[in-house]
């Protein structure tokens, strides 16, 4: 019995990891997704992209983006944040709810909600696509200017992708909160976000 306990527990807490989280950067016309790794060096715009993950809930996965500029003038970016099953032959519907502002991932039973904060403000700027062509050029409506393919929904292996216009001052660090929560639907994962946004440890003196 404990056997099963145990295997049921590690299954709980694998579940969110079950949709990728593979976060990015936009800057002058091109980008970069940090797939293998939680550091990024760009040598020649004097940026630094670092994410840390932070365990708040079994159903949740919780991170921070830190992106410090190290340089003497002011950088326009967008950081990018794609979230795709890790099984390539999921068989789901990926769309985004305008609504609530919110993109949802849905494969069998589960359900997952992905969503961002940055400076009390959410997502405006995000799209769906046909995961072979999630890290390809196809994203984009004008890659020169950072401005995402919109596609509300798309179904069968697919990526959801973000991106938050973002302005760096010099010698300064930001940082973004991004998370993806696991549920059975959209009533219980808006419940546990309500939750996530109320927890002062995930959202240290911000409002």
């Amino acid at each position: 019995m404990n056997v099963i306990e145990s295997y049921n527990e590690r299954m709980k807490q694998s579940t969110i990891d079950q949709l990728q989280f593979i976060p990015g950067i936009w800057v002058n016309g091109r980008y970069l997704w940090l797939q293998n790794g939680s550091e990024k060096v760009i040598y020649d715009e004097a940026l630094t992209l670092n994410v840390k993950r932070e365990q708040v809930h079994s159903k949740i996965r919780f991170s921070t983006i830190f992106t410090g500029n190290h340089s003497d003038c002011q950088k326009e970016i967008k950081l990018l944040a794609m979230h795709h099953f890790s099984s390539l032959d999921q068989d789901g519907l990926t769309f985004i709810s305008p609504s609530d502002n919110m993109i949802l991932h849905h494969a069998a039973k589960q359900t997952f909600l992905v969503n961002a904060a940055y400076k009390g403000t959410g997502l405006k700027e995000y799209t769906t696509i046909p995961l072979w062509n999630a890290y390809t050029d196809q994203i984009w409506s004008s890659l020169q200017k950072g401005i995402l393919k919109y596609q509300p929904m798309a179904k069968g292996p697919a990526a959801s992708i973000f991106a938050v216009n973002i302005t760096i001052p010099p010698k300064e660090t930001i940082k973004m909160k991004v998370w993806a929560i696991a549920g059975t639907d959209k009533k219980e994962l808006i419940s546990i976000e309500n939750a996530l946004l109320k927890n002062p440890l995930a959202f240290p003196n911000e409002k």
